[in-house]
């Protein structure tokens, strides 16, 4: 063996002792420390890519799934809402609803239950009437929704959601123009802003159409 680490055949010559003995090179097996330092480095470099990516997106999807549960929910509290509005009380006598409280942040309406009674009876009603006194109303985060009167049953108040970052009612007539009148009182324009914590703000608006007239 000669010092370039190859391996040279010894006699016999196969092409006579005239022709020097033919060497062959050893072949390489395995890795060197350097090349498994290396692969080592590569491998773990590729996994800690991969666990910051999927890290990253499982916190994306997280983000988007809560953002459309606050979605759903200010939806959901808006056709509830349109619901209770929707069974406004029409005074056929006054040719008026029977709205008590017509401000931004607040409305209180009667709804009958049972036979019509031609009459609105205010925020408290008696049995006289078949009314109940409905209040929407928003206070701090809270959207409240109240009953009261002789057949609210039972006459309390609960808070639908405590996430409110902006609530505000508008009261329309026939055009749409803005009316402090519950004679002229048509439309009902609801606008809800809920932002639960760590979430980003989610607005919804609808516009409820009185059709008790």
């Amino acid at each position: 063996m000669d010092m370039s680490g190859t391996r040279c055949l010894t006699g016999p010559f196969p092409r006579g002792p005239g022709h020097a003995a033919p060497c062959v090179r050893r072949r390489q097996q395995g890795f060197t420390l350097l090349e498994a330092i290396i692969s080592a480095g590569l491998i773990g470099f590729l996994a800690l890519t991969a666990t910051f990516f999927w890290v990253d997106s499982f916190g994306l999807v997280r983000t988007v799934n809560t953002d459309s549960a606050a979605i759903a929910d200010g939806r959901a509290l808006l056709e509830r809402l349109t619901r209770e509005i929707r069974e406004v009380k029409y005074n056929p006598s006054s040719g008026a609803y029977c709205v008590s409280t017509m401000s931004a942040t607040q409305m209180v309406f009667n709804k009958t239950s049972g036979d019509l009674v031609a009459a609105c009876s205010g925020a408290s009603p008696t049995d006289a009437n078949n009314d109940i006194a409905v209040t929407i109303q928003v206070s701090s985060t809270n959207l409240n929704l109240g009953y009261a009167g002789t057949l609210a049953a039972p006459a309390a108040t609960k808070a639908l959601t405590s996430y409110v970052s902006i609530f505000t009612m508008r009261y329309l007539d026939a055009s749409y123009a803005v009316t402090a009148s519950a004679g002229t009182l048509r439309f009902v324009e609801l606008n809800l802003t809920l932002q639960p914590p760590g979430v980003q703000a989610t607005q919804t608006r609808t516009v409820v159409a009185l059709r008790n007239e």
